[in-house]
């Protein structure tokens, strides 16, 4: 019996695995590449010590007012990032929007990954 490939850590980390491993991990491209989007959104610049430009600066929004130029301003975050971080990711849309309750914003990411040879499309929905 052949053993399934497995692309990478899965994010948010957990320790619970179906294949008894230590951390639960990606099974496909697709799930790599979704990890590896929302490590690189939620990790804050300057937290990895060899890589100080790893990750976005969303954390500077908190407080800023829930309007137009922020949103703005977190696509355009979330954009750089993914473009510096994750190479076979392009990032074709950004859309934000609030959530039920006050203070919540939510990231629809439209986005295409590059495997060498076939361009795919995804998309996927994260609280921020």
């Amino acid at each position: 019996m052949s053993r399934p490939q497995r692309y990478g850590i899965k994010f948010p980390f957990t320790t619970v695995s179906e294949e008894n491993t230590l951390l639960d991990l990606s099974l496909t491209s697709e799930e790599e590449v979704r990890s590896e989007l929302m490590h690189v959104i939620f990790t804050p610049k300057g937290q990895m010590l060899r890589n100080p430009n790893f990750g976005t600066s969303l954390i500077q929004y908190i407080f800023n007012p829930d309007d137009r130029q922020t949103w703005d301003d977190i696509i355009r975050e979330i954009r750089d990032a993914v473009a510096a971080n994750i190479p076979n990711c392009t990032i074709k849309d950004v859309q934000i929007r609030e959530g039920e309750k006050p203070y919540e914003l939510y990231a629809k990411l439209l986005y295409s990954v590059n495997d060498g040879v076939y361009i795919t499309d995804y998309e996927t929905i994260t609280k921020l």
